[in-house]
C-alpha cells in the first residue's frame, strides 16, 4: 500500500486583480506518495527568480529536494512526477527532479502554449521526460489517474490506495476542503465560464468516490480528517 505525504512549497501573495485576494496569501502544497516501487511527486511548486512572477506574487518558496528529504524521501529514486496541471505554481521545480517522467495530459500542454496560462519555460517538458496520460491510468499499482477538467483544460486528479483507504490529490478540482463537501465549485476557478459545468462534473465524480480522505493543493483542511 501507499502512503501520501502533503509537501509545505511555501507560499504566494496574492495580487489585487486575484478573485481570492481578499485571502491575502495563498498557500502551495505538493504531495509525494511513497509506494513499493518508488516514490510520485505530484506537483512541484513555484520557484523564485522570474521577474514577473516575483513582482505580482512574490513567491516565498521551498526547494522540493528539500521538503522531499526533510519526509525521508530521496530525491534520486523520484519514479514518475504527475503535474495535476500547468500553471506556474504547479510545475516550476519539476527541472530538479531529474529525469522522472512528467505524466500529463495532453489537453493540458496544449492549453499551457496559451499566452498569460503559465510560465512557458517553467511549464516545457521535454519530450522524452513527458508521458501522455490515460484517463484512469495506473503509474504504479497504488497510484491512478483521473482527468478531472475544469480549472483548466487538462487538469488531472490522483487516486491513492493506502492502508487507510482510497486518498484524492484533487489538486485544483476545487479549492478548498469546504468545496469538497459540498455545493459547486467557484465560477473563478474555472479556466473561464464556459468550463463550469464540466468542472462540476469533475468535482462530482470526485465524489462519487467516497474518499477516506481528500487532499487540496491551496488549503490546509483535508477531507475526512
Amino acid at each position: 500500500m501507499a502512503t501520501v505525504h502533503r509537501l509545505d512549497m511555501g507560499h504566494v501573495e496574492l495580487p489585487e486583480s486575484h478573485p481570492r485576494a481578499a485571502d491575502g496569501t495563498c498557500p502551495i502544497f505538493c504531495f509525494a506518495v511513497t509506494t513499493h516501487d518508488g516514490t510520485v511527486v505530484v506537483d512541484t511548486g513555484p520557484r523564485a527568480g522570474h521577474p514577473f512572477i516575483d513582482e505580482l506574487y512574490a513567491p516565498q518558496v521551498r526547494s522540493i529536494v528539500d521538503v522531499l528529504n526533510g519526509e525521508g524521501i530521496d530525491e534520486r529514486h523520484v519514479l514518475a512526477i504527475v503535474n495535476t496541471h500547468l500553471h506556474f505554481d504547479h510545475c516550476g521545480q519539476n527541472y530538479l527532479l531529474g529525469s522522472a517522467p512528467v505524466w500529463v495530459t495532453d489537453e493540458e500542454v496544449e492549453a499551457a502554449t496559451a499566452e498569460f496560462y503559465t510560465v512557458p519555460e517553467w511549464a516545457e517538458i521535454p519530450p522524452d521526460r513527458r508521458r501522455r496520460t490515460v484517463d484512469g491510468e495506473l503509474i504504479a499499482p497504488e497510484v491512478r489517474l483521473l482527468h478531472t477538467p475544469g480549472h483548466t483544460p487538462g487538469h488531472q486528479s490522483v487516486c491513492v490506495d493506502t492502508p487507510d483507504g482510497l486518498e484524492l490529490i484533487v489538486g485544483q478540482t476545487c479549492f478548498s476542503c469546504a468545496e469538497f463537501e459540498g455545493g459547486p465549485p467557484a465560477i473563478t476557478d474555472m479556466h473561464d465560464e464556459s468550463w463550469l459545468e464540466v468542472g462540476q462534473a469533475s468535482l462530482d465524480r470526485l465524489r462519487s468516490l467516497s474518499p477516506a480522505a481528500a487532499h487540496f493543493s491551496h488549503d490546509l483542511a483535508v477531507f475526512g480528517r
